[in-house]
C-alpha cells in the first residue's frame, strides 16, 4: 500500500512537471512568433525600402547634376567681366549630392554593393570634384584659359559616373530581391509556428478541463481531511486538559513541601533545596499551561479576554521571575517600556506575558554568557482592522523587542519560524517539535492577537525579536493618572561606562525618561575626566588598573556612583550605590530620587508643569 502511494506520489510529481514544461514550450513559441512579426513589421520594411529608393534616385541625380555642370560649362558667356559665384553654386550642388551618397544609411547600404567597388568609384568621383575647385576658382575670377581643361576633366569623370549608377541598380535589384526572400521565408515560418500554436492551445485546453475536475475533487477530499484534522486538534485539547488537571495536585504538593522547608525553624541548608523545588514546580506548571494553551489554539478555543492592567509593573514581573535562573548563567538582563505607551493598556495581559516569557526563555536557552535586554515601544506598524470591545476608542500598536547576546539560532530553526499564519497558502504555525515549546506557542499567541513575529540572527552575535502586538485605547471608566518619571534639572549628565552595547543603550533610554544626559565609554575607560553629575560603572576590564583612582577622583568631586560592578559595590573606602539585574525603571527612578532630592524639578514632575 505505501510502495503504491509512494508510485503515485511520484507520478503526480511527474504530471507537474510535464505541464509546466508544457506551459512553458507554449510561452516560447508564442514569443518567437510575436519576435518575428516585429522583425518583418511594416515600419521596419518600409524604412528600408526609403534607403534603398532614395540611394538609387541620389545616384541618378549625381548623373544628371553631372551633365548638368558639363553643359554649363560648354554654354559659359566667356564674355561676361564674373560669374557672381553661379559656377562654385552648380559646383555644390553637383557635390551636394555626392555628399549625400557617402554617408548616413544611404552611404552604408552602397558599401555593401558589389564587394565595394562602389566605394572605390564613389571615392575617385568625389577626388576628381575636388581637384575642379582650383581651376573653378580661376574661371570664377574671369581667367578663362582654364575652361577647356576643366570640360575635360569633367568629360573624362563621366565615365566613372556612368559605371557607379550602373552598379548601384543592379545592386539596388539584388538587395530588394533578398529583402523579399527574407520576408517570405519569415512569413513561412510565421504560418508553421501559428500551426503549433494552435495545436498546443488545444492541448492546454484539454489538460485544463481535466485539471478542474481533478481540483473539484481535491478540493472535496480536502474539505474531509480538515473535518478530520479539527476533530484530532479536539481530542489533543481534551487529552492535555486531562492531563493538567491530573498533574497539578502533584506540582501543588511540591510547591507546598518548598513552602514548609522555607519556613524560619529549616536549617540554611534545606533553603537552597526548597526554593530550587519551588522554581522546578513553577517550571514544570508552566509547561504544562503551554501545553494546554497550544492545544486550546489548535482547537480554535482559546478565547482572549482584554483587561485593564499596568503595563510597567506587569512587564518588569517577567524578567523578575527569570531572576534566579539567569543568574546562575551570569546573564545581565534589563528592561525599557518606552514613557510614550500608556501606563495602563487593555489587551490579554495574560497572553502577553506568556509571549514575554517564552522569548525570554528562548534567550536564556541560547545565551550563555553576555547580557539580555527587553524593549516595549510605540510600534510604527499600522494598527490592525479588528472589532473593537465596548469601551474602547481606537486600536494601537505597541512592539515588545528582546535582544541577547548569545550564539544565534540555526537555520533550520529559523527557517521554521518564518511561517505567517495571515499570508495565503502558509500552514497555522510552526511545530513544538521544530522550535521549541515556548517559541511555537509564542508564534501561535502573536498571530492570535493580530500581532506580527520578526527576528533577526547572527551565528555568535545573539538574535533579537520584535513582536507588534495591538492593544485597545479605553474612553470610559474612570480616569488614571499617568506615570510620569522623575526629572532631574536641566544640564543634568551622566557618565556611563559600559562595554555592552546592548545595555549601554537601555540605560541611556532609561535615564533619557529622567532628563539626564548620558555620555558612553564604550571602550570601559575611567579615565574620562569630563564634568558630571552621576556616574554608573558597569562592565569595563580597567577597574583592577584604574577603579581605585576613579572611585577617589569621584569622591573628591562628591559625584554619586551606582554600579552593578561587583568589585566597584564591595569597595570599601566609597560608598557606591549598588544595582542588581534585572536593571528595571523603577530601580534607578528609587535611586536618582535619592540621590538628587534637594534639588528641582523633581517627584515625577515634568519640566512643563
Amino acid at each position: 500500500m505505501m510502495r503504491l502511494f509512494q508510485r503515485k506520489m511520484w507520478l503526480s510529481i511527474f504530471k507537474q512537471w510535464v505541464m509546466y514544461g508544457f506551459i512553458l514550450f507554449i510561452i516560447t513559441v508564442a514569443l518567437a512568433i510575436f519576435s518575428i512579426i516585429t522583425y518583418t513589421s511594416d515600419g521596419s520594411k518600409n524604412n528600408s525600402r526609403r534607403v534603398f529608393e532614395s540611394s538609387l534616385w541620389n545616384a541618378l541625380q549625381l548623373q544628371l547634376q553631372s551633365y548638368r555642370f558639363l553643359n554649363y560649362l560648354i554654354e559659359l558667356d566667356q564674355q561676361a567681366p564674373s560669374l557672381n559665384g553661379e559656377a562654385f553654386f552648380r559646383y555644390d550642388v553637383l557635390m551636394s549630392r555626392v555628399d549625400l551618397l557617402r554617408k548616413g544609411e544611404i552611404g552604408e547600404l552602397i558599401r555593401n554593393f558589389e564587394g565595394g567597388r562602389t566605394t572605390r568609384l564613389l571615392n575617385i568621383i568625389n577626388g576628381e570634384m575636388e581637384l575642379l575647385s582650383f581651376q573653378l576658382s580661376k574661371i570664377e575670377a574671369g581667367d578663362y584659359s582654364y575652361l577647356p581643361a576643366l570640360v575635360e576633366r569633367v568629360k573624362s569623370v563621366d565615365t566613372q559616373i556612368n559605371e557607379f549608377v550602373t552598379l548601384v541598380n543592379k545592386g539596388s535589384n539584388d538587395y530588394i530581391s533578398d529583402q523579399h526572400k527574407t520576408l517570405q521565408k519569415n512569413l513561412d515560418t510565421i504560418q508553421l509556428l501559428s500551426i503549433i500554436l494552435l495545436a498546443c492551445l488545444l492541448g492546454l485546453g484539454f489538460f485544463t478541463i481535466k485539471g478542474l475536475v481533478q481540483l473539484k475533487r481535491v478540493f472535496k477530499l480536502n474539505s474531509n481531511l480538515n473535518d478530520n484534522i479539527q476533530a484530532v486538534h479536539e481530542d489533543k485539547a481534551q487529552m492535555l486538559t486531562f492531563i493538567n488537571q491530573e498533574t497539578r495536585p502533584p506540582i501543588n504538593a511540591i510547591l507546598g513541601i518548598a513552602s514548609t522547608l522555607n519556613s524560619p525553624e529549616t536549617p540554611k541548608n534545606t533553603k537552597a533545596l526548597a526554593k530550587h523545588i519551588e522554581e522546578s514546580g513553577n517550571q514544570l506548571l508552566q509547561i504544562i499551561e503551554m501545553l494546554s494553551d497550544l492545544a486550546l489554539i489548535d482547537a480554535k478555543k482559546l478565547a482572549l479576554t482584554p483587561t485593564i492592567e499596568p503595563l510597567k509593573s506587569s512587564i518588569e514581573d517577567c524578567l523578575i521571575l527569570f531572576e534566579s535562573q539567569m543568574a546562575r548563567k551570569n546573564l545581565q538582563s534589563i528592561v525599557y517600556i518606552d514613557p510614550n505607551l500608556p501606563a495602563f493598556v487593555c489587551l490579554d495581559l495574560i497572553r502577553t506575558k506568556e509571549i514575554i516569557v517564552a522569548l525570554l526563555q528562548n534567550a536564556i536557552n541560547h545565551t550563555p554568557t553576555g547580557s539580555i535586554s527587553l524593549q516595549v515601544r510605540p510600534s510604527a506598524s499600522g494598527a490592525p482592522v479588528i472589532p473593537l470591545p465596548a469601551g474602547t476608542k481606537e486600536v494601537s500598536v505597541m512592539q515588545i523587542a528582546l535582544r541577547d547576546t548569545g550564539q544565534g539560532m540555526t537555520d533550520e530553526l529559523q527557517q521554521n519560524l518564518r511561517i505567517n499564519p495571515s499570508l495565503p497558502m502558509q500552514q497555522e504555525g510552526p511545530l513544538p517539535s521544530k522550535v521549541g515549546l515556548s517559541l511555537a506557542l509564542c508564534h501561535k499567541l502573536v498571530y492570535l492577537m493580530k500581532g506580527e513575529m520578526h527576528f533577526s540572527c547572527a551565528p555568535q552575535k545573539g538574535c533579537e525579536f520584535w513582536v507588534d502586538i495591538p492593544f485597545y485605547v479605553s474612553d470610559t471608566g474612570p480616569i488614571i493618572e499617568q506615570h510620569k518619571p522623575p526629572q532631574c534639572p536641566d544640564n543634568t549628565q551622566a557618565l556611563l561606562i559600559e562595554t555592552d552595547a546592548q545595555l549601554a543603550k537601555v540605560i541611556s533610554l532609561q535615564l533619557a525618561t529622567m532628563n539626564i544626559s548620558v555620555t558612553v565609554s564604550k571602550e570601559g575607560s575611567m579615565q574620562d575626566n569630563r564634568h558630571c553629575n552621576l556616574v554608573i560603572l558597569g562592565n569595563t576590564a580597567s577597574f583592577e588598573r584604574d577603579g581605585h583612582d576613579a572611585l577617589q577622583q569621584w569622591k573628591n568631586r562628591s559625584c554619586p556612583v551606582m554600579s552593578y560592578h561587583p568589585l566597584a559595590i564591595n569597595y570599601s573606602d566609597f560608598q557606591v550605590k549598588p544595582l542588581h539585574f534585572p536593571i528595571t525603571q523603577s530601580q534607578l527612578e528609587a535611586h536618582i530620587i535619592t540621590l538628587f532630592a534637594n534639588k528641582k524639578p523633581l517627584q515625577g514632575s515634568t519640566k512643563n508643569d
